[in-house]
């Protein structure tokens, strides 16, 4: 039984063999779809980000190198250089003016790379400049005028430092390509400075997908923001490109927007979902459907065996499971269940019939030998007395006789009923012994009420006077007795001795497989009781005889005060 609570349940067994065989492989598998779904396919978004990254920004350094070379074009127009060199020896600035402001506006004033352009004389910056407007700017000369008044001395400042070098400038949200112009012996005619049109040279970066900021580095301090409306940091989740153009190196930040980047996987995380659902409701399904048809039979077959157990033949199981194969069992339990019922009865009622035919056969093997003894006393007596003692002799054999047809057919009777056949029959024997025997009755009257099987003291004493009294001719007998616990101990002491071979006998007749079938009557008295006792109250109920002091023997009765 404790093995049996100990081991675990079939329910728990197949609920682990589901969660480990069958839910934790597909949980993992969703874990790892999603990990993949969640981090690979963005890292390859990421990646192509990347790539689609460094590929604008490429155009735009190629964009650029081409502003850069288109800027120098006027320090190779022969027709310029040559009208500076004539304004340097005759100081003539309308012949310079009108060449230069032709061959601006040639090279620039349909140019879509720029907006406009500002070229100052260095000897005159604030007076002697040439302004050319893009006239698909949609801007106009007084904006532009406007706007160079306040640039122009930064655009100054920076080519200060220049020399024949170009330099990038953002201010007042435009951004200038700035170069110093310079004639055939490296002295300096200007400053020409070209407003960038960044959309031309970053529109596609202004436009890149799955990006919420994006920044162009022109310089080491023209940080321009493409897209957004702050510069980006270095970080996580921000990309850093650079590329080197012919005459120009760009730098770029990207700063990843992960919603527009995943836009596209969007469905998966819904297909997750999905799986998820389902995987949980077929789980219900599956332990709904084990549940049903396994745990809820297998226990109402348990709860039917426990009843059998506990000793109600018969129970039936009232669950119906739907499958066949435990349908059948349900069933056969039933079946097996009414047929236990049945033949226990069976086997009961043939249990009480073979009691009732034991108890009477050997209340029948009682009777002869009894009676035989007495008969041979009574004619013993008659012979040496006169009729009066016979009469009563005879009075007393009648009570013995009476008790032994058992007419009521009662296996129990009072212990003062029992002691009243006792009394008769010690009667008969003191005739016989006269003064040799005597007799001592140690019997409480709270016994006296107790249920005792009927002649079960007569032939226990019987047995203390032929085989322990008469040998020697004369002798004591001692008849008490006293409750313990749940059992009536009835005991007959006589100081008649046992031999070894008597303790053999008496050993073989009072064993619990005796069989007195091939016993001589006379021989069977005690085995009788023995037998008796067991059958009517149980196997810790009997006759055991032990010697005692000196030559006491006594004769224990053991006997239940209730029946089984």
């Amino acid at each position: 039984m404790e093995r049996e609570r100990c081991a675990p349940s079939l329910h728990r067994q197949l609920s682990a063999i589901i969660l480990l065989c069958w839910l934790l492989p597909m949980v993992l598998a969703a874990a790892v779809v999603g990990f993949y779904l969640s981090f690979g396919l963005g890292r390859q978004a990421e990646e192509a980000m990347a790539e689609q990254f460094q590929l604008n920004l490429q155009m735009g350094a190629d964009r650029i190198d081409s502003a850069v070379e288109a800027s120098r074009l006027p320090s190779y127009d022969p027709a310029f250089q040559e009208s500076w060199k004539q304004y340097r020896q005759d100081g003539n600035y309308t012949g310079l003016y009108r060449q230069a402001s032709a061959l601006f506006s040639r090279l620039y004033q349909s140019d879509s790379r720029f907006l406009y352009a500002v070229f100052c004389f260095s000897e005159d910056p604030q007076q002697m400049s040439i302004t050319v407007v893009n006239g698909s700017s949609g801007l106009l000369s007084n904006q532009v005028r406007s706007r160079w008044q306040e640039d122009a001395a930064a655009v100054q400042e920076l080519a200060t430092g220049l020399d024949t070098s170009v330099g990038f400038l953002e201010t007042n949200d435009q951004v200038y390509l700035v170069r110093n112009m310079m004639d055939s012996d490296y002295q300096p005619i200007g400053v020409l400075a070209l407003a960038l049109d960044l959309s031309y040279y970053f529109d596609d970066l202004s436009a890149l997908n799955g990006a919420s900021a994006v920044s162009v580095c022109l310089g080491p301090d023209t940080w321009l923001v493409m897209k957004g409306e702050t510069l980006p940091s270095p970080g996580k989740g921000v990309l850093e490109q650079q590329v080197k153009g012919r005459s120009c190196q760009l730098s770029g930040l990207a700063a990843l927007d992960y919603d527009i980047l995943l836009a596209g996987f969007g469905a998966y995380r819904y297909l997750l979902l999905a799986m998820g659902i389902s995987l949980l409701l077929l789980l219900l399904l599956t332990f709904r459907f084990f549940r049903r048809e396994i745990s809820q039979p297998v226990a109402a077959l348990m709860a039917g065996a426990d009843e059998i157990q506990k000793g109600r033949l018969g129970s039936q199981i009232e669950y119906r499971p739907e499958s066949r194969e435990l349908a059948y069992l349900t069933d056969s339990f039933n079946q097996m269940s009414t047929q236990l019922e049945r033949q226990f009865v069976q086997l009961y009622q043939e249990e009480l019939a073979r009691k009732d035919a034991q108890i009477k056969a050997l209340q029948a093997h009682i009777n002869p030998h009894f009676l035989n003894n007495t008969l041979e006393s009574i004619n013993w007596q008659a012979r040496m007395n006169g009729d009066i003692e016979a009469s009563r002799m005879i009075e007393a054999l009648s009570t013995v006789l009476d008790a032994a047809l058992d007419r009521t057919g009662s296996p129990q009777v009072r212990l003062s009923e029992e002691m009243a056949y006792v009394s008769a029959y010690l009667y008969i024997i003191s005739r016989r012994f006269e003064r040799r025997l005597t007799v001592k009755i140690d019997l409480g009257k709270e016994l006296m009420d107790c249920m005792v099987p009927r002649l079960i003291l007569q032939p226990v004493i019987e047995n203390a006077v032929e085989h322990g009294i008469a040998p020697g001719g004369q002798g004591h007998i001692t008849l008490r007795g006293f409750l313990l616990d749940e059992f009536l101990i009835l005991e007959i002491e006589n100081d008649g001795g046992l031999t070894e071979k008597d303790k053999e006998h008496i050993a073989r007749l009072l064993s619990p497989d005796y069989d007195m079938s091939g016993e001589r009557s006379g021989n069977i008295g005690i085995a009788n009781v023995n037998t008796r006792l067991r059958i009517l109250y149980g196997p810790e109920c009997g006759l055991t005889i032990v010697p005692g002091e000196g030559k006491l023997v006594t004769a224990r009765l053991t006997i239940a005060r209730k029946m089984r």
